[in-house]
């Protein structure tokens, strides 16, 4: 572990574009706060709400972003929480730019501290990756990512099996991009390819666990390019652990690919919290699927635990995002409670050992 103090951030960046989404701020801008209430503006606040005092954690502050780009917009902001705004935001390189920015905060505000950032949209994770790259240079950092998607896809791949080859599939009314230069600007679902062509990241120093998406054979035809776009990374060196390997018996061979693919010394672990949809955790920003178990995020946590004290690597940071704020906590009419926070306690408590 790091000899560093630990030092918490948010980065409450939340600029998705479907109208479902931008409902729940439109609605979360008008709420009134009552005692009792956990209407956080953020998940920073939320993390710090569930963990004051932590030990080894300093609570460092937040990453400025407008508030129209938040999870909880100002009321004063509601004419920018639209469909056209957001993208448009991003077809002007909008989270490209943010991202750069983020990186420069990181190495002015954070290091020579160890970074945690909490927050919403993945794609803040290329900041601080590439203040850690910077840092200790790509050749000697491993990323090791918990996401049920990998994050290097085009959407513009992603949806071309369903536009191409499915013309009845409905959109919901959702305004869809101008062109494909849109879809493709550096976005939640993509930053993984820029920084690998960047060189910011080497394929053979990135790691995938938790991954449903992960293209098995006997894949519809419909999504060959996909497959060939994804199995393309796994040629150039990424290495993936799906979902499906954690049925039955899995910590020997989990525990074998996470020894056996990291080989540098310095390791940075980003958590995107759709890995445990539906099973752990039920307030994640997109909930597609479901995802591997909290027992099985805590092993991994784990086992990265103690390759890090046994001195086989150094963690030199982390992350937890794409947290639905307007989810944390609910409880659903059959009396099931979410239980998203006390997950994210634990898996910090697991990795840092304190």
């Amino acid at each position: 572990m790091s000899p560093y103090p630990k030092k918490i951030f948010g980065v409450a960046l939340d600029v998705a574009d479907d109208p479902w989404s931008l409902e729940l701020k439109r609605a979360s801008m008008m709420s009134i706060r009552k005692d009792g209430d956990n209407l956080y503006a953020d998940p920073y606040d939320a993390v710090a709400n569930a963990m004051p005092g932590y030990p080894g954690i300093e609570f460092e502050g937040k990453f400025s972003i407008p508030s129209w780009q938040g999870p909880r917009p100002l009321p004063s902001d509601g004419h920018l929480v639209t469909v056209e705004y957001m993208q448009r935001f991003v077809a002007n390189g909008g989270l490209f730019e943010t991202m750069k920015r983020l990186k420069d905060f990181v190495e002015r505000s954070i290091f020579p501290a160890f970074p945690v950032m909490v927050g919403v949209d993945h794609s803040a994770t290329g900041g601080v990756i590439s203040a850690l790259a910077k840092r200790y240079s790509p050749e000697m950092l491993s990323i090791v990512v918990l996401d049920r998607h990998f994050d290097a896809i085009p959407l513009s791949l992603r949806m071309d099996g369903l536009f191409r080859n499915a013309p009845d599939f409905k959109t919901n009314g959702r305004p869809q991009p101008l062109d494909v230069n849109e879809l493709d600007q550096y976005c939640c679902g993509n930053f993984l390819a820029y920084l690998i062509e960047a060189g910011i990241v080497l394929p053979e120093h990135l790691l995938l666990i938790g991954v449903a998406d992960y293209p098995r054979s006997g894949m519809d035809p419909r999504w060959k390019r996909l497959q060939e776009r994804y199995l393309g990374f796994e040629e150039r060196g990424c290495s993936f652990f799906p979902t499906w390997r954690f049925d039955g018996r899995y910590m020997e061979p989990l525990t074998q690919f996470i020894h056996s693919k990291v080989t540098t010394p310095y390791v940075y672990v980003s958590l995107d919290l759709d890995v445990g949809a539906y099973h752990c955790i039920n307030a994640a920003r997109y909930m597609d699927g479901p995802g591997i178990t909290r027992e099985n995020l805590l092993d991994i946590a784990r086992i990265i635990a103690e390759g890090s004290q046994n001195g086989n690597f150094m963690l030199v940071g982390f992350d937890i995002m794409e947290f639905n704020i307007h989810f944390l906590g609910i409880e659903t009419a059959d009396g099931s409670k979410d239980l998203t926070l006390p997950l994210v306690h634990d898996f910090i408590k697991t990795l840092t050992r304190t």
